[in-house]
């Protein structure tokens, strides 16, 4: 398979573009950037033979592509997508899906139009603690799901020690801040544990100087199915990578999940069942030597068995961009949302 790689910053130098290279079948024949400069310099650092100023070059110049893997800001997503998809290329994009609805939904057709295979980044679904958490609750462990707790906290914009904050914040690139950036890892899982979200409200902080979108984002929805959920997601708030916590209270038993590169095999999984209280952590398979980049790992070599026409390991773990879509629909819910406030007295 021949690959080309779009962007050049830190999530496709550290988990994306190294989990191409360990695909015995793929190999990664050019990469583009925000401009040729900067696609020349990253081709050169990371062995690429050939660089290019943009996707639409690297189709046009770059020979016959089996698959693209895009990491770019997310205002350039959809019309990334779209380019390959009409060029017949198999197309990794990283979340969110756009920076609207509508045009979600239009990559959502255009998928089915041209049968081409697309997945959407939600990398997190593939870490073995969650998957451990799905596959107890398909199989009953957990009974009739009540309420799920989300969270993915992880301070890379804290003005005591993190990185200045760059286009995640700003309105020309992003629809929203965290909401995007780290909810929308979150939601995902919700809508994969336990389906569709029906209804939400939500709370929005800007907390940095001059913040034009959203440092804390607080969600509270319902899915269709009647469970209840709540969701904080933060640039700010403490947590490893990536911060993710969900705790689902079904009728039989708690199960919690932590993923968080502090702690030991950057993993837990813990089951408590009801009126026992005696938490219980269950054995998980092994995360790879590298926690940052393990889950997109698994997501890519998924993905090109898929392309491929082989039998995902995974099973049907793999984000669809229908999944995309709704998630995409759920944020853009969640930013119209008005919430009712009472006063107390």
């Amino acid at each position: 398979m021949l690959c080309g790689v779009v962007g050049a910053g830190n999530w496709m130098r550290s988990a994306l573009l190294p989990a191409l290279l360990a695909q015995k079948e793929c190999k990664v024949v050019g990469c583009a950037a925000a401009n040729a400069a900067e696609a020349g310099a990253f081709a050169q650092e990371m062995g690429i033979p050939r660089a290019f100023s943009s996707l639409d070059a690297m189709i046009s110049e770059g020979g016959k592509l089996d698959l693209v893997v895009l990491a770019t800001p997310d205002h350039a997503h959809a019309s990334g997508i779209a380019a390959a998809l009409n060029a017949g290329i198999a197309v990794y994009c990283e979340k969110p899906l756009a920076n609207d609805p509508q045009t979600a939904r239009e990559l959502v057709d255009l998928a089915r139009k041209t049968s081409v295979p697309a997945t959407v980044g939600f990398s997190f679904r593939f870490n073995p603690a969650l998957q451990a958490l799905q596959r107890d609750l398909r199989a009953g462990r957990l009974g009739e799901p009540w309420l799920i707790e989300l969270s993915e906290h992880n301070p890379q914009f804290h003005p005591a020690g993190g990185k200045p904050l760059n286009w995640k914040g700003d309105p020309a690139m992003a629809r929203g801040g965290a909401l995007f950036e780290y909810g929308s890892h979150v939601i995902d899982l919700a809508n994969w544990l336990l389906g569709p979200i029906a209804r939400v409200s939500a709370r929005f902080q800007k907390i940095l100087p001059n913040a034009r979108l959203d440092d804390i984002a607080t969600l509270l929805f319902e899915f269709r199915s009647g469970a209840t959920g709540t969701l904080v997601a933060s640039w700010l708030l403490d947590g490893g990578f990536p911060g993710i916590r969900v705790r689902l209270h079904g009728s039989k038993a708690l199960a919690e999940v932590w993923v968080d590169d502090r702690l030991p095999g950057g993993q837990r999984y813990q089951v408590t069942p009801t009126l026992d209280q005696t938490p219980a952590d269950q054995p998980v398979a092994a995360m790879g030597a590298d926690y940052r980049s393990d889950a997109a790992s698994r997501h890519i070599g998924d993905f090109v068995a898929r392309v491929q026409g082989r039998q995902p390991e995974h099973g049907t773990t793999l984000p669809s961009l229908e999944d995309g879509a709704h998630v995409q629909s759920v944020m853009e819910a969640a930013l119209n949302a008005t919430a009712e406030w009472a006063d107390v007295s």
